[in-house]
């Protein structure tokens, strides 16, 4: 089972870690390991990284995209995929979005590539990349879609 956050960068830190994603992945590792006494630093830096959602716009764009799908189903600010073959949820937070997969590569990438600046961590798995185009391009020719 995969849980990915995808985190909207600001853009000064896209641009200054674009060919450096491991510095940014482990700031916001490190961030999301931080205890209570740190709160106020790891919120401060956090606020200055990621920038937030508008959950509706985000639940929109998911919804009609997989509105007519049967294995699609939507919640408040909760999506579920379920064909037999991927099980994947997803939830849609103010700074981040929260996504559940026993697959490594899941459906709802797709319609999240048109946010600008998207980093995928999963911090069990020391796993990250940009979430792009070219990402998706090169998944599609590797037949993950």
């Amino acid at each position: 089972m995969r849980c990915y956050y995808l985190f909207k960068i600001n853009n000064n830190f896209s641009r200054l870690y674009s060919n450096k994603i491991y510095y940014l992945y482990k700031t916001l590792e490190d961030i999301s390991k931080s205890n209570k006494n740190d709160f106020i630093v790891s919120y401060k830096l956090y606020s200055q990284i990621v920038g937030a959602y508008n959950k509706t716009e985000i639940n929109s764009i998911i919804y009609r995209l997989f509105c007519f799908d049967k294995n699609y189903n939507k919640s408040l600010n909760k999506h579920t995929y379920n064909d037999g073959i991927e099980k994947t949820k997803l939830t849609v937070y103010n700074s981040y979005i929260k996504i559940k997969s026993n697959k490594n590569i899941t459906k709802f990438f797709k319609p999240l590539r048109k946010e600008e600046s998207i980093l995928v961590c999963d911090f069990e798995n020391k796993d990250y990349f940009w979430l792009n185009d070219s990402f998706l391009k090169t998944l599609a020719q590797s037949n993950y879609f």
